[in-house]
């Protein structure tokens, strides 16, 4: 009984520590209330060519985003709303920690809905100031989605300066009207080979921000 009760520590202990970083990020999530933010997205997707967009980005606890642009933006569909969605219905997920890696602890997220569209997901977190510097998103409706985040001015409210997004384009859905447009700037394909990865890089600045 000795020996089972070393052997089981350990895991209760990893258990303890992955629910108190999820809970560490849901209240720090639930510091703010609302928030509008400036944003430029820079898309690089093979054999397609599109100009940096700049857009304005409100966000309204728990879970609501409304995007205003000047132009066309492409943006994964589980992408830009990604940690809100997670962070305001935290009983729809199971936190495990995976260990750590280069510094972060890494959880992992298992839904507790079979049906739901989001598969997996795991975020790297720095628990330091609590926040998260990688996330990676697998659904059904588009594929994995990865995602880096930068902090600046915002860091103790976690709230991101850049956002780069690594997107399986085989999998990535671009609305009907936006890929009519890019269809017109396309590039002439040199290759008969194809690139399945691309990247979405968002740089955010200019936070108004109404704490709760």
């Amino acid at each position: 009984m000795k020996y089972l009760l070393f052997l089981l520590l350990p895991f209760l202990s990893l258990g303890q520590n992955s629910n108190a970083t999820w809970q560490r990020l849901i209240k720090k999530f639930n510091q703010v209330k609302s928030y509008e933010v400036k944003a430029t997205i820079k898309p690089k997707i093979a054999s397609i060519r599109m100009l940096p967009v700049k857009a304005t980005v409100q966000f309204n606890y728990p879970s609501t985003f409304k995007m205003k642009s000047a132009g066309i933006s492409i943006l994964p569909k589980n992408g830009f709303s990604e940690l809100p969605l997670l962070f305001s219905h935290p009983n729809q997920f199971t936190a495990i920690s995976s260990g750590v890696d280069q510094g972060t602890e890494v959880l992992t997220l298992l839904p507790t809905d079979n049906e739901a569209d989001i598969v997996l997901a795991k975020i790297w977190v720095d628990t330091k100031d609590y926040v998260v510097t990688k996330s990676q998103i697998t659904s059904r409706t588009n594929g994995t989605v990865t995602c880096e985040f930068d902090y600046a001015e915002e860091r103790n409210l976690g709230l991101p300066s850049r956002m780069k997004f690594q997107i399986d384009i085989k999998k990535f859905k671009i609305p009907k009207g936006v890929a009519t447009d890019i269809n017109r700037t396309s590039r002439p394909e040199e290759t008969g080979k194809t690139n399945s990865k691309g990247s979405i890089d968002i740089e955010l600045h200019d936070y108004r921000i109404q704490r709760n």
